[in-house]
Parts: structure tokens; sequence; C-alpha cells
């Protein structure tokens, strides 16, 4: 008995949608089919091919266009005929009539006119009462990735490597030295904790340890060896930009300093002659000066963290730190740098 039904455009849900992907060719999906059911196909009236539904009920089906068409397509109506526990999937011409249904199967037509091309992916949903279909111009997964992986909020930890360089200790520590080197880069590290708010806002707070910085010098009948041993407190607030699991952001606030430096300076014997011979030795000697800074300076710099697994992420971070201060007694000495650091480490997501 013939039971036709055709179906209102909302009860349908019917999808168009152009794709990205290329297909080899015309592909027919049937999705939520009766497990082991023959699916089959019709192009116009003629059978293009079959399959068995697979245990999630899927089954694919490529078929080829009439060769008149194929490079052009058709306009196609599409039918799904219920014969049991068989499903057929007729695409028809607009204008050709599609052949009559069978005594036994019922039938629905998918309203709408559908665009068939040389790279379509019809996907007909037989699972409930009224049958739906998406078309794909390209290829369709049965498969589809999950949901994207997002850089997360919440409590981050984290540790780094840090490079280092001072701006103008050098400078400074060699002014008016015949002879002078220093080491102004070096690696130290770094660890701490970002608390992100929302995914584009958050705070941190972290301790750094740039490397230690030595200057050696010396001239007639004198050298010197200057060191400086600094420890970095930072406070900042961030402000990101999430591109999935990559998270772009920028920092800026404050950094706390305390240092302890010093310079240990030794004066040679000076052996002096008169005219009449008499040779006089001075005694050297040798003087160390200690002294203890601290202060408040600003710290501005940006990064980069890729969020590799939900709650393990590598970043990359660059900035600068002003290092200003004075001694804990005044007539010590005070100190008045910059740092540029460049970071590398790990964070960690203890909790959301």
């Amino acid at each position: 008995m013939t039971n036709p039904l055709r179906l209102p455009a909302v009860a349908a849900a019917l999808f168009l949608t152009v794709g990205s992907g290329i297909a080899a060719g015309q592909t027919l999906i049937v999705r939520r089919a009766p497990i082991g059911a023959t699916i089959e196909l019709l192009i116009n009236s003629t059978k293009a091919g079959s399959a068995q539904a697979d245990a999630a009920g899927d089954a694919k089906i490529p078929f080829t266009l009439p060769s008149q068409v194929e490079k052009t397509g058709i306009d196609s109506r599409v039918y799904v005929d219920t014969c049991g526990e068989m499903r057929r999937v007729i695409i028809a011409e607009r204008d050709k009539p599609p052949v009559p249904p069978e005594s036994t199967c019922a039938r629905q037509e998918l309203t709408g006119v559908f665009l068939v091309r040389k790279v379509s992916s019809v996907v007909v949903n037989v699972g409930d009462p009224i049958a739906t279909l998406l078309l794909r111009q390209g290829s369709y997964s049965l498969n589809p990735r999950g949901p994207r992986r997002q850089a997360p909020t919440g409590l981050v930890v984290f540790a780094g490597a840090a490079l280092t360089t001072y701006a103008n200790a050098r400078e400074f520590g060699c002014s008016g030295v015949p002879t002078c080197s220093g080491d102004e880069t070096g690696v130290g590290y770094t660890v701490g904790a970002d608390f992100w708010i929302t995914r584009y806002l958050a705070v941190e707070g972290t301790y750094m340890r740039p490397p230690h910085l030595t200057i050696a010098g010396s001239g007639p009948s004198y050298h010197f060896d200057s060191f400086l041993e600094p420890h970095l407190f930072t406070g900042a607030g961030k402000v990101g930009v999430a591109l999935g699991p990559v998270r772009l952001y920028g920092r800026a606030g404050f950094n706390y300093h305390r240092a302890e430096s010093g310079t240990t300076q030794v004066i040679d014997d000076i052996t002096t002659t008169t005219e009449d011979g008499v040779t006089t030795i001075t005694p050297g000697s040798t003087q160390t000066v200690e002294a203890n800074t601290q202060g408040y300076g600003w710290l501005v710099g940006g990064g980069m963290e890729a969020w590799v697994a939900p709650a393990f992420a590598l970043y990359v971070e660059g900035g600068g730190a002003g290092i200003k201060g004075k001694g804990e007694v005044v007539e010590q000495g005070q100190i008045d740098n910059r740092l540029t650091v460049f970071t590398a480490g790990i964070k960690i997501r203890l909790w959301r």
C-alpha cells in the first residue's frame, strides 16, 4: 500500500551547508538506521548502491551522478522509503517523478530542492519518525571533533628559567676604570601563580631570582671585585586574549626588591725611591664595603601560554622591570637599574 507523506518545512529541520573539505565523489550517509539494516540508494530509477548499517546504525554508499549532469550537478528531490527494517533513499531530478514506492513501504519526501554535485555528501538521519537531511558540499565525518580545548580559568602555578640582562650595570661599575669586565647577562629562575578570574583577566604574583651580577676592574696599583644579588617579588594584573588552548596576554604592575651587594677593593703596595736612593714601601690595603638595598619599581611585559593538556601548559614571556631603592643604611649607597627578562617554563592548573 502506498503511503506518501509530505513533511512541512518546519518539521523537516533541513540543513544546507557549504563545506570546505573536498570529497572524492558523491556519498550518501544514512544515520541511526536499525543495526544491520539494508540501506539502498536510487538515483532517479536506477539503483546506485547498497550497504549494511553498522553497530552505530550508520551506512555509507558512494555513488556517481549520471554522466550528462556530473559536472553541473542536479537539482533534486530526496525521498526516504521505510520498508520494515530496510531503508531506501531516492534522489530524483526535480523534473522527473520518482519511482513509485512498493506496497509494503511508507514514503517521506524531505521538503526542499537540493543541489547535489560532484563533491556532495548527502547525510540522511532516519532515526526519528521524521527523517532529516544535511547536504554538505565537501566531506563529512562520522566522528566530528569534540569541543576545542580552552585556556582555563582559576588558579595556575608556574615555574620557568629567566634569561636576564642588566641595562647599565657594567657601564656604571666600570666608569673611569682602565680595565674592567662584567657579566650583565645570565640565567635565573622564577616561580609564581596566576588567578584567572575570567579567560581574559587575571592577577599574578611571582618571585624571581635574577642571576648573580659580577664586575671586576683594575687600574694602576689597585683592583676590585663587585657583586649584586637581587631578589624580586612582583604583583601584576594581566589582560589576555584566549584563542582556544592558546592565550596571549599582557601584564603590568610593580616589583619590590631586596638586594645584597658589595665591593672588595685591593690597593697594592706602593714602592717609591728618592733621588738619594732611599726606597720606601707604602703597604697596600684591602677594603670591603657591603650594602643591603630595598625599594619598589615598575614591571611590564607580555607572553603566550599553550595548554597542551587540560591542566598543563608551556609558556614564554618577555618584559622589563626597574630596580630602584636606597640602602637600609643611607651611607651604604643605592641602586637604580633596569632588567630585561625572557622567560620560558611550564604552567599547571590546580583549581578551576
